[in-house]
């Protein structure tokens, strides 16, 4: 199952991530300095706006402040014995059958709505098998010793198209 939080580093909600960061983080001072990282707007077209949602992305802070953002959808997925993969809003969850996928979809947009305030794009979201399954670049593929992991062939094409070989 392949999860797509919808414009998630657009939506972060400031207080729901602060008081996340807050959990990890006790230096009043550092939890100030990342505040004003989160409100110090954006610059489109040379004009400074205010942000008042939404964490920058492409920083090196983003990542980590996205893994601490879905600690809890994480943690919803451990206590309930489920395998998963996810970096920064990218997550995958292995089940063992569509039914099974369509209900753990189902829950987990509970959590990331109700509990996170962030929106799961149903359209994007999708149930499909492990093979199909990308995530940064790598694939899933089977052997009898279990689920293991490679470099996907797309990424690869994609690769050599790009540095014209």
């Amino acid at each position: 199952m392949d999860v797509d939080l919808e414009r998630f580093f657009d939506r972060v909600n400031f207080d729901v991530l602060m008081a996340r960061v807050a959990r990890k983080v006790t230096d009043r001072k550092l939890l100030k300095i990342i505040r004003t990282y989160l409100e110090a707007g954006v610059m489109i077209d040379g004009i400074v706006r205010a942000t008042v949602e939404g964490a920058p992305q492409g920083s090196p802070l983003s990542p980590i402040l996205s893994n601490i953002m879905l600690d809890d959808l994480d943690r919803e997925l451990w206590r309930r014995g489920h395998r998963f993969v996810r970096y920064a809003d990218d997550v995958r969850v292995f089940v063992r059958s569509r039914r099974a996928a369509q209900r753990v979809l189902d829950s987990v947009t509970v959590v990331v709505e109700q509990r996170l305030k962030l929106k799961v794009n149903r359209e994007k979201s999708s149930v499909r098998h492990a093979r199909e399954a990308r995530l940064l670049g790598f694939g899933f593929y089977f052997t009898r010793s279990g689920v293991k992991i490679r470099v996907d062939p797309q990424a690869i094409k994609r690769l050599r198209i790009g540095s014209g070989g």
